[in-house]
């Protein structure tokens, strides 16, 4: 990351001033949802649904495609009943990674498709009573790993004539790869995002 960070900040120093009206970043937040990890059991109870929020910054001096730089925080704080024993689970997932999309460019809306890596740090906690048996109620919770993760994308910026500001909202497909299956899941995500004028 810190690499990254750096060939980000030359690219920026060097590039020629028209090439800095390319650049946008901004703020998002949304849901993951169908969260299927191996390792993670609670009973019966779904697990699948976490919060998101993130920010990201595009480049779009390339010719072709744009470059998204993004990173996101995924969460889910929760309690379950087990026979009136409560068992409380929190899941965190810190990631940060690049994406290159092809942009289809209108007057005021730009639809785009394309994909990326990234970097994902899962961590899991949980809170029980001494009397609540984790294997008695089907409960497994993996330990905290940082994993390479990839996705599909799709999703579309629309305008906001006058003002240097557009709205975004993205869909992912995302794949982590989690020791034993792979965790699979999707994101959606609204946006805002400022253009350099």
């Amino acid at each position: 990351m810190k690499k990254a960070a750096i060939l980000l900040l030359c690219f920026i120093m060097t590039a020629p001033a028209y090439a800095i009206t390319g650049l946008s970043f901004g703020v998002r937040g949304g849901m993951v949802s169908n969260y299927e990890q191996a390792g993670l059991t609670v009973g019966s109870f779904d697990t699948d649904k976490m919060n998101l929020v993130g920010a990201q910054l595009r480049i779009s001096t390339f010719p072709v495609v744009n470059l998204i730089i993004s990173g996101d925080y995924a969460w889910k704080n929760k309690q379950y009943d087990f026979g009136g024993q409560s068992f409380e689970l929190k899941m965190h997932d810190i990631s940060y990674g690049a994406s290159l999309v092809y942009p289809f460019k209108f007057q005021f809306i730009s639809p785009y498709v394309g994909g990326g890596i990234g970097n994902h740090h899962l961590s899991f906690d949980f809170i029980r009573p001494l009397t609540l048996s984790l294997e008695d109620n089907g409960i497994t919770v993996p330990g905290s790993i940082s994993r390479i993760g990839y996705h599909v994308m799709g999703g579309v910026n629309i305008g906001l004539p006058a003002f240097p500001f557009d709205i975004s909202a993205e869909y992912r497909l995302n794949w982590i790869d989690t020791p034993g299956d792979v965790t699979k899941y999707n994101s959606f995500a609204m946006g805002l995002n400022f253009n350099l004028p």
